[in-house]
């Protein structure tokens, strides 16, 4: 009967819990969180079998599973270290390269590890057991523990190194909440904002549903990934010249621009 640790009892860690204790009711899964109102609702929900503040539950775990935000990421590596050896260690960080570095310098043999998935909520009161579920999870390398327990929740391993993951994510999820966030503080400051945000229906609730993600999660992320998503917001920013310049012009090929997107867009939801 294997033991899980799941360090860090947020959104992440606690959906991952109630996923496992779902699909693999022999697995036992303990927990530990730093904040002991989040500990105390983790036990009286069954999220997972036994909870505490320190890392203590690490001691009889096989495998642990680290669901803290990127900024607390360096410190806990750092008293991980002398606790985790011969355990299989992965964590769920939205950024892999800087993860994978602090891992290394504590002398922590990490997978790194990140779902692709999540809500605009956080915390534990957002915890979701369906949200793996046929979710990509990325792994920094194939480590047959790790998969098993990915492919347990329902999610499919990738394996990429941590270069490639932050390059393809500041692209596909990283920059999509910036853009969200720009989008959405240039409608609040315009003048007739109020007015404006009475009429707001579908296209503001489907472009601003990112900006409504934690803050302190994407200010680990930006951080963290922060020349890829240069690159990235350089390369939007050309073609949104490029669709003023055409707007402008009033140019009739305008619309050949939308074409383009919209099959981009079509071909991408029917793989």
């Amino acid at each position: 009967m294997a033991t899980v640790a799941v360090v860090g009892l947020g959104l992440m860690g606690s959906s991952f819990a109630l996923a496992l204790r779902k699909t693999r009711p022999e697995t036992v899964v303990v927990g530990s969180d730093r904040d002991p109102a989040v500990a105390r609702k983790a036990l009286d929900r069954d999220v997972v079998a036994t909870a505490n503040t320190d890392l203590g539950m690490v001691d009889m775990a096989d495998v642990v599973v680290i669901g803290a935000p990127i900024s607390a990421m360096r410190e806990l590596f750092a008293q991980l270290a002398g606790k985790v050896k011969g355990k299989a260690v992965t964590d769920m960080a939205s950024t892999k390269a800087s993860v994978m570095e602090w891992a290394a310098a504590a002398g922590l043999d990490l997978v790194g590890g990140h779902p692709m998935c999540g809500k605009e909520s956080s915390g534990i009161d957002a915890a979701d057991p369906t949200m793996f579920e046929g979710a990509p999870w990325v792994l920094t390398r194939d480590d047959p523990r790790i998969v098993d327990l990915v492919e347990a929740v329902g999610a499919h391993p990738v394996v990429l190194d941590a270069e490639a993951h932050d390059r393809l994510v500041a692209g596909v999820s990283h920059a999509a909440f910036l853009l969200s966030v720009g989008y959405v503080l240039a409608l609040s400051r315009r003048k007739d904002w109020p007015e404006a945000s009475r009429l707001a229906a579908g296209g503001f609730r489907d472009l601003s549903r990112l900006a409504g993600g934690d803050p302190d999660l994407y200010a680990g992320v930006a951080r963290t990934n922060r020349q890829n998503l240069l690159d990235m917001l350089e390369a939007v920013s050309k073609e949104l010249a490029r669709l003023r310049r055409h707007l402008e012009a009033d140019d009739p090929r305008l619309v050949e621009l939308f074409e383009e997107a919209r099959s981009v867009r079509r071909r991408w939801a029917q793989e």
